[in-house]
């Protein structure tokens, strides 16, 4: 059997009826025994006093057969309080008795008989019963229970007033200065801790509870810390400070609701930053943490008050936007971000500011979606659609990206199997060297097949390749292929053939990548010149520092360096400055309507004069017709490349044409 706990206070309280109420609830119930026992006598007697009494008055009237003197004989021994009825008899032979009862006692109270002869002279002449009220005994009891409970009763007041005085003061006051004592070592708000004058054994512990307070104080201010850290770290982003997603989702689940409640619609915005991993990779994680902070706080400042910006990771952010009216607010509100994130930011250590973009997607709630989860995919759907309309501007879900979206995610998983599986292949298209007729290097052309869809054109694949890395990997297998390619055909009596391949602006920021480039030409056993790098204007000025130093180290490795589609960029005179390029390659834009159409004659002239005056090779595409041909080489345009010689065809088509052109004179 288990005791129940009980606190201080009621045991207290229990010790002190067990101490003092139980016994004197014993001394009441031993008084009550002991005094029947001595009252039993007494009350015998008296009856017996009574009755003779009674027989002494009613003596003489019975003699005389008086019975009206009987009758004031018998109301005087009614006066005596115990006596309830008298009753005479016998009186004469054959004649009924007397009898009459006290009014007191009509409420058939229990009663007790006695009775006794009257004697006249010794004859009898009567008999006398007296009937005595038998309560007597337990009123005479009553009256002494009450005097003495009121005594008693005096006894306990006062034994627990005083028990209970003293325990106060001396046991349950302590103990509660104690438990507020200790209750303020883990307040939020602490006190100064209580003094302790008293040397008992109460004081003695708050004393020891004092010397404690301090270290106690000092490890709960500690764990508040750390538990403060620890939410900031669950609910908020360490770098920028932005809520994160686990916060925003709460926030999103209240406002959601304040969204139903009033009616009015809610967006969200997925914004990712165009060209930050042309920054981080350039300039390193230091930058571009810092970049991230920046943005982060320029956003912040672009939107209101109650919008909300959260950070996914890497270059991606969230904006909430609450309580929106229509369309046009929230399309304004992007634009405005856009805008802001496209403002070139200068950063410590980098001597031209950072350039980066945003490519926004919206998701109205609740009209595309009610769920955190699905709103925020719908919002990711849009900024896929804008990243394909060019990056830097903003696109409203719609029900149809899903399609679209699917199909993306389905030929990045393709692409990255086809790199792994084989399915890439090398075209080449010749550059032919008017002078001489014959062929003088060529173009590698990556190549797709497909399992299903047969063989793709790098229009279908290379951006995707791009915008997911893996151009770098396919980059890297285009650089070794056309190399060993490149190898072979000097091995066969073809020395002199150079081969041309393109490179992404993401393997121009890789600080490895020449290092790469020496790598496959040593593998290969290539010699210098032979090898090109096409890059088009627009990778060379996205970060002119980082392609500066791309270019001198691929120059000391002996690699031929060529502008590609050029004169569509919008720096071209810029270009030529920073890169020193060993040739420039005109894009079929400006070949295309050659030579009839005078403004593009003009500008292809400039072009060729430009080139001369800087030293460089010139090489012109797209050329299809005998006449363009006839043109650019009386312009000087020796170098020719288009379908009026070949398309891009595969390694050993390209070793045939090879060997099917005139012999060199």
């Amino acid at each position: 059997m288990r005791w129940p706990t009980l606190s201080i206070r009621s045991t207290v309280l229990a010790a002190i009826v067990a101490g003092v109420v139980l016994p004197a609830v014993l001394v009441l119930a031993l008084d009550a025994h002991f005094a029947r026992q001595a009252q039993q006598p007494m009350i015998e007697r008296n009856r017996a006093a009574v009755l003779v009494l009674a027989a002494a008055v009613i003596t003489e009237p019975a003699w005389t057969l008086d019975s009206t003197a009987v009758q004031a004989a018998m109301q005087r021994i009614l006066r005596e309080p115990s006596v309830c009825r008298v009753e005479v008899l016998e009186l004469q032979p054959g004649t009924p008795g007397m009898a009459t009862d006290a009014v007191r006692c009509i409420d058939q109270r229990p009663m007790a008989p006695a009775q006794t002869e009257v004697l006249h002279e010794g004859q009898r002449v009567a008999v006398l019963r007296l009937w005595f009220d038998d309560t007597e005994i337990d009123r005479l009891l009553a009256e002494r229970r009450g005097v003495t409970a009121w005594l008693v009763l005096a006894q306990v007041v006062f034994g627990v007033v005083v028990l209970a005085g003293v325990l106060s003061l001396r046991l349950l006051r302590p103990i509660g200065a104690l438990k507020r004592q200790a209750g303020q070592l883990a307040a939020r708000e602490p006190q100064p801790p209580p003094a302790w004058a008293r040397g008992d054994e109460l004081g003695q512990l708050g004393q020891h509870l004092n010397s404690v307070h301090g270290q106690i104080r000092g490890l709960i201010d500690e764990l508040e810390d750390k538990n403060q850290a620890l939410r900031r770290l669950a609910m908020y982003e360490p770098l920028t400070g932005l809520p994160n997603r686990t916060l925003l989702r709460e926030l999103f689940v209240h406002a959601a609701a304040a969204a139903r409640r009033d009616g009015r619609p809610m967006a969200l915005l997925f914004v990712d930053l165009d060209h930050f991993k042309a920054v981080n990779d350039a300039h390193g994680h230091a930058a571009g943490d810092a970049l991230l902070v920046a943005t982060s706080h320029r956003m912040r400042a672009a939107l209101r008050e109650s919008d909300i910006v959260c950070r996914l990771g890497g270059d991606e952010f969230l904006v909430l936007l609450q309580q929106v009216d229509g369309w046009d607010p929230v399309a304004a509100t992007a634009e405005r971000l856009v805008r802001t994130v496209q403002v070139p930011l200068p950063l410590a250590g980098i001597t031209e500011p950072a350039r980066v973009g945003a490519s926004i997607g919206i998701a109205l709630y609740p009209d595309d979606a009610v769920d955190f989860d699905e709103l925020v995919r719908a919002a990711d759907v849009a900024m896929y659609r804008s990243k394909e309309l060019g990056r830097n501007r903003s696109s409203f879900y719609h029900a149809e990206m899903d399609t679209t979206l699917r199909a993306r995610l389905a030929l990045e998983r393709e692409l990255a199997d086809a790199i792994e599986q084989g399915q890439l292949r090398l075209h080449y298209q010749p550059v032919v060297d008017m002078r001489s007729g014959r062929i003088s290097g060529c173009e590698a052309l990556v190549r797709w097949l497909h399992p299903s869809r047969g063989l793709l054109l790098p229009d279908h694949f290379i951006t995707v390749a791009e915008e997911t890395g893996l151009i770098e990997p396919l980059g890297r297998w285009v650089l070794d292929t056309a190399c060993a390619q490149l190898a072979q055909w000097h091995a066969r009596g073809h020395d002199g053939l150079q081969v041309a391949v393109n490179v992404s602006a993401l393997q121009l920021r890789d600080m490895a990548f020449a290092d790469g480039v020496q790598q496959a030409m040593a593998r290969h056993g290539l010699g210098r010149q032979v090898l090109v790098l096409e890059l088009t204007e627009s990778t060379l000025l996205a970060d002119s520092d980082a392609a500066q130093r791309a270019m001198a180290a691929l120059h000391v490795a002996g690699v031929q360096l060529a502008v590609d589609d050029f004169g569509t960029g919008y720096s071209s005179l810029a270009a030529l400055k920073l890169v020193q390029p060993d040739r420039l390659k005109i894009d079929r834009s400006f070949v295309r309507d050659l030579p009839g159409r005078e403004a593009d004659a003009a500008l292809v002239q400039a072009m060729f004069g430009m080139a001369r005056a800087l030293g460089i090779a010139v090489v012109a595409e797209g050329v299809e017709t005998a006449a363009q041909r006839d043109w650019l080489a009386e312009q000087g345009g020796h170098l020719q490349q288009g379908w009026l010689f070949s398309r891009a065809v595969p390694a050993a088509d390209f070793e045939a044409l090879l060997d099917a052109q005139p012999a060199s004179v």
